[in-house]
């Protein structure tokens, strides 16, 4: 806390101002890195981390999740053919992608890693809305902070605004090599409504790089104000808005997945189907040469 002393004439005030925390660290720590290998297919994106009370039975417990771009786990995903009431259909399911945590000293040098799996709750391919919502398959990771999110109608965020963004820039590397994991950069709030599969992006100038896809754009508050997913150049990229990224959330069940407030049981959670209505896409990425590309970092024996 930061105490400021004022004085009016033999009367001494003094208020209290609360810290202001650095949005650059705290953004590192609700960033993760996400790993989607399948076979020979491997690929890198990013995730942001938030924490929510699950009712399990009679008990609350906390459990973590993230948010990250429909893209980077295309290559995880897969029909299998199944019976329902004696007739064939087909269900959809995803291996299990990974989220990787750096682990450093308090020098910033880098000490290991923690590497847990994830399990996919909802999904949009990149021709739809982009966007997946996974949950920590382990009990006891523990995220240090929770994202924040721009309340639904809230007002846009103005055009020149400055932004920052958090992202896996070129892949966490191996072994720690090359690691680009949670970099930071900043730039501005370019446009609204940028389209593209009939859906509005906002455009920002904050730089990205293949790895950034699914990273978070924030405030200068730190508040979450879109998901980076596509880039035309290091400083055009474009981000799913958070408006729509509430719209998508309510629409899907998933509400208490953008806002605290609203309660969910493990029971619900299990019960979610992985695709929508309308939102089964194949393996579709959406890809446009005459468009901004994808961001995703493909590995060794990737594409």
């Amino acid at each position: 806390m930061k105490r400021t002393l004022i004085a009016f004439g033999l009367l001494a005030v003094v208020v209290v101002q609360a810290a202001e925390r650095w949005v650059p660290d705290y953004l590192r720590k609700i960033s993760v890195t996400i790993r989607a290998e399948a076979g020979f297919s491997k690929s890198e994106g990013s995730g942001t981390l938030f924490v929510r009370d699950v009712k399990d039975g009679n008990k609350t417990t906390q459990r973590v999740f993230v948010w990250t771009a429909g893209h980077v786990l295309s290559d995880l995903r897969r029909e299998e053919s199944t019976l329902v009431s004696g007739k064939p259909a087909k269900k959809v399911v995803f291996d299990n992608p990974k989220i990787l945590r750096e682990l450093r000293n308090k020098d910033g040098r880098r000490t290991g890693e923690v590497v847990v799996d994830t399990k996919v709750l909802r999904y949009s391919p990149a021709n739809k809305h982009d966007l997946a919502l996974l949950m920590v398959m382990s009990e006891d990771f523990e995220a240090e902070k929770s994202v924040e999110f721009i309340p639904e109608g809230a007002a846009l965020t103005r055009i020149g605004e400055r932004l920052w963004h958090c992202g896996s820039m070129l892949g966490s590397g191996r072994n720690g090599e090359g690691s680009g994991h949670n970099s930071i950069t900043d730039g501005v709030m370019s446009a609204h409504g940028r389209l593209l599969f009939k859906q509005p992006f906002c455009q920002t100038t904050a730089n990205a790089m293949p790895g950034s896809s699914g990273g978070i754009i924030a405030d200068e508050k730190g508040r979450y104000v879109a998901m980076l997913v596509r880039g035309a150049g290091e400083t055009f990229n474009l981000g799913v808005p958070v408006a729509r990224m509430h719209q998508w959330a309510k629409s899907n069940g998933i509400a208490w997945a953008m806002d605290p407030s609203k309660p969910v049981s493990l029971k619900e959670i299990e019960k979610l189907p992985i695709e929508g209505s309308g939102e089964g896409a194949g393996n579709d990425n959406g890809e446009s040469k005459a468009y901004p590309f994808m961001i995703r970092k493909f590995g060794q024996g990737g594409k």
